[in-house]
């Protein structure tokens, strides 16, 4: 049977865009939508390790698109997402997906059914999206009668889509990229049509709070995403999103759709690496200790001489190392500038560091962001307290900053005798400190003060001139101070 009305074929084929549209949704936003949480960056919301078989299952229901042309109601069962490997920096993720629903296009109505299949790719180092693919097949019933039907769906975004900005923290960021989709749809004997276009994705995507929610998989803390037409609920004890809603309606277009979590799989690696960086928030140039072990999952024993492969993927920096005798590693480097696409607040731009151990047969990898922010020194310390005593008594000396930010500091003091504090704090920003210091030497000391706030910006030298005369040297000051008479009679004297 052929449907011979130009205008029905057109009213198909926007119907189909619309389910096309629909699906696009559907591939981006279980990987989507996320920003940070705290103000301080913290372990617990920083980007997943994922690794080969971890999986989540959704049913996404309702599935709805209307237009003026028609529409589509339906739903997909077990959609799932696996990831299937890893290479370098990227990992893929397979779909598979049951779709069914109610097709109705001017007139002609019929029920979907078919399957959905395809493959992402996304960034280890920060989950961004750099392409998917998707395919669907099957029947639309028409009038009793089955026509076969075929999709082909395929997007890409440049740059590549960082959806994420880890780690999570309550706060607004910007989202923006172009995506690219094209494709084609046709149903045997009625249509073929072939599509293609552009977006250029620009909003603010805002994480609004940290709430429980309950879906059939379980109940999890979640940060809760919103954007201008969905909400988005992020797990990271599930490592993937756990809801997402979608309301879009205009003169044009309605969408909506729930895509809810029934089932997880986290899967073990053969090696367990542990993995911390300190600081993980610095500015550009500043020292970063990355440090970790490496322990056989199946027996919990140490990887000794273990190959350790240590990359920030996007600057382009790699090193080499090894683990010692207990399984562990540690190694300093100077923190890169990091840009991205999800620049917010002070952000410059953030990444993963990826680590990698091999041995022999066996490999873990792990992963965790380094951010590097815009900073301002704080200002000079002032250090006061006495500038002449005794030797071998202690004194008290207060220190105080404050840092253009207001960031928490830490101060080091020279102490002129060879001896310093190394760094103490942090404290919070003009908040007065107070140390305490005993010169075993009598002699004249140049105290200096530093202070450097949590990022590692550090502040010009502040410096208080001490003198420690001897016991009898002391005495005698304090004696002449209370007797000035006597030492203009002893100044007269000594001058003739």
């Amino acid at each position: 049977m052929k449907l011979s009305t130009s205008k029905r074929n057109l009213g198909m084929g926007l119907v189909i865009y619309g389910i096309c549209f629909l699906l696009c949704w559907v591939n981006s936003t279980p990987a989507a939508m996320i920003t940070n949480m705290h103000s301080m960056r913290i372990t617990e919301g920083d980007i997943p390790t994922w690794t080969a078989g971890d999986s989540w299952t959704y049913t996404i229901n309702p599935l709805s698109f209307s237009s003026p042309n028609g529409s589509f109601d339906g739903s997909i069962d077990n959609f799932k997402q696996t990831v299937s490997g890893k290479s370098d920096d990227t990992y893929t993720i397979s779909i598979f997906g049951d779709i069914s629903g109610y097709v109705d296009v001017n007139g002609i109505q019929g029920e979907l059914t078919g399957i959905l299949t395809g493959e992402s790719q996304v960034r280890v180092s920060d989950l961004a999206q750099l392409s998917s693919e998707l395919h669907s097949s099957g029947e639309i019933m028409y009038m009793w009668i089955p026509f076969d039907y075929s999709m082909d769906l395929f997007m890409s975004s440049s740059p590549a889509l960082e959806v994420y900005d880890f780690p999570l923290q309550i706060e607004e960021w910007q989202l923006s990229g172009i995506t690219t989709i094209a494709g084609s749809f046709s149903i045997e004997g009625i249509i073929t049509q072939s599509f293609e276009g552009s977006q250029w994705i620009d909003e603010t995507v805002e994480c609004v709070t940290q709430e429980q929610l309950s879906v059939p998989a379980g109940t999890f803390d979640c940060y809760k995403i919103g954007r201008e037409t969905a909400l988005s609920w992020f797990s990271t004890q599930v490592g993937n999103m756990v809801k997402t809603t979608v309301d879009q309606s205009d003169e044009n277009m309605t969408v909506h759709l729930v895509a809810t979590l029934q089932t997880y799989t986290r899967v073990s690696q053969p090696l367990t690496v542990t993995m911390d960086l300190s600081p993980s928030v610095v500015i550009p140039g500043a020292s970063v200790v990355l440090s970790g072990d490496a322990v056989v999952a199946s027996s919990g024993d140490p990887v000794q001489n273990g190959a350790i492969l240590i990359e920030i993927p996007s600057v382009g920096w790699s090193w080499t190392i090894t683990t010692d005798s207990q399984g562990q590693y540690t190694m300093a480097f100077v923190a890169p500038t990091i840009t991205d696409d999800t620049a917010c607040g002070r952000e410059i731009g953030s990444s993963g560091v990826l680590v990698t151990c091999d041995s022999g047969s066996l490999s873990g990898y792990r992963v965790q962001t380094l951010t590097t922010i815009q900073d301002t020194a704080p200002e000079t310390p002032s250090i006061q307290g006495p500038t002449e005593g005794k030797p071998k008594i202690s004194y008290d000396y207060t220190i105080i900053t404050i840092d253009p930010e207001n960031d928490p500091v830490m101060y080091y003091i020279d102490w002129g005798d060879d001896t310093n504090s190394s760094w103490v704090g942090p404290y919070e920003s003009n908040e007065n400190v107070t140390l305490s210091h005993t010169f075993a030497k009598k002699g004249s000391y140049t105290v200096k003060v530093q202070s450097q706030d949590i990022y590692g910006a550090v502040s010009d030298w502040g410096s208080l001139q001490v003198t420690m005369p001897s016991a009898a040297s002391v005495f005698l000051t304090q004696w002449f101070s209370h007797f000035p008479f006597i030492y203009h009679l002893l100044q007269q004297l000594l001058g003739n």
